[in-house]
């Protein structure tokens, strides 16, 4: 992995996390992430899981949920509320799934599986501790194998 890999992966990484936040400092709307497909947010959320998806398609382990991701982003909350929200759920359960199959960090399953708990305070919290606790996996695996291959 070069440099501008790594640059992209982390830029990536940073738009994730702060997108949740900049949904809801601007429009408050605490639902659900998907909400912001009914405001001028909407490129950022395409974009974001586009990206996200993007980088999930490269890790083996990660196809499931990166297609999971795109169909979810493809479907509108809006237009296609059922079918969204089957994919939307599909895609945390299989990011899971997949946190499960991991052997390195493999402690990020237990940290992902306490964004359950944030359901009762809503799903938007709950979304966001899941998107967190996904992205630093990632950057923690990807800031990994990057030392790794710089000592070589």
């Amino acid at each position: 992995m070069n440099r501008c890999d790594m640059f992209e992966r982390l830029f990536t990484s940073v738009l994730a996390v702060v997108q949740p936040f900049i949904i809801y400092l601007l429009y408050g709307d605490d639902r659900a992430i998907s909400r912001a497909w009914d405001t001028p947010l909407q490129p950022l959320f395409i974009i974001t899981n586009v990206l996200v998806s993007f980088f999930f398609f490269k890790l083996p382990k990660w196809r499931i949920p990166a297609t999971l991701l795109l169909l979810l982003t493809s479907f509108s909350v809006t237009d296609h509320f059922v079918l969204h929200n089957i994919f939307a759920i599909l895609f945390f359960i299989f990011s899971g799934v997949s946190l499960w199959s991991i052997k390195k960090f493999r402690y990020y399953l237990g940290i992902f599986l306490i964004s359950a708990l944030f359901l009762f305070h809503g799903l938007f919290w709950a979304e966001t501790w899941g998107i967190i606790t996904l992205v630093f996996y990632h950057t923690h695996l990807t800031t990994y194998r990057y030392l790794l291959e710089k000592r070589k």
